[in-house]
């Protein structure tokens, strides 16, 4: 199983019988988070991406029904505290660059741990951010080790779960499961 499959069957399983108001989906790429987190039930979701192809992509692949619960916001992650202001269920990251796009456009350190730091503001207590990790290019690598050191500024009230590809190497994506505590 992929570790984007397994991202979506972790939410999953963290969402069963829980209310499900309002998810991010913070890099919407091509739309598989946000299509996942339309069918998992979420009542409205925002969908960031910086690139204009990405959203028209995502657009595509989510039912016109879908349309009333999915906003798509053309910024970048870091953005999203000026976008959402209500309190958030669940944020779902999948860092790197757009696999059909221009893989000079990435998410980068800086941004990531702006957006991160946006997100611990927004996720209420009971809720899950979901961390899909590229460190096998430069800009991914430096990203994922800065992620890794923002961990250590999250109270005793996060847990985090590190899930690994089946043949783990330096180069492999990593996926962070961070959930809040209830209280």
């Amino acid at each position: 199983m992929a570790l984007t499959e397994d991202a979506h069957r972790l939410v999953q399983d963290h969402f069963t019988n829980k209310d499900k108001t309002l998810a991010i989906d913070a890099t919407c790429g091509n739309g598989y988070d946000t299509e996942f987190l339309y069918a998992l039930g979420f009542r409205k979701i925002y969908a960031f991406d910086v690139q204009k192809t990405a959203i028209s992509a995502a657009r595509k692949k989510l039912h016109a029904d879908a349309m009333s619960v999915v906003e798509f916001v053309l910024a970048g992650h870091e953005s999203m505290r000026e976008f959402v202001r209500e309190p958030v269920d669940c944020i779902m990251f999948n860092f790197g660059y757009l696999p059909t796009g221009d893989k000079n456009i990435t998410t980068n350190a800086e941004t990531s741990i702006s957006a991160l730091e946006g997100a611990k503001g927004l996720l209420k207590c009971g809720g899950a951010l979901s961390l899909m990790c590229y460190p096998g290019h430069p800009a991914g690598a430096l990203e994922t080790q800065a992620i890794k050191d923002w961990f250590l500024s999250l109270g005793d009230d996060w847990s985090i779960e590190t899930h690994l590809a089946k043949s783990p190497k330096p180069s492999a994506p990593i996926l962070f499961l961070l959930k809040r505590a209830n209280s």
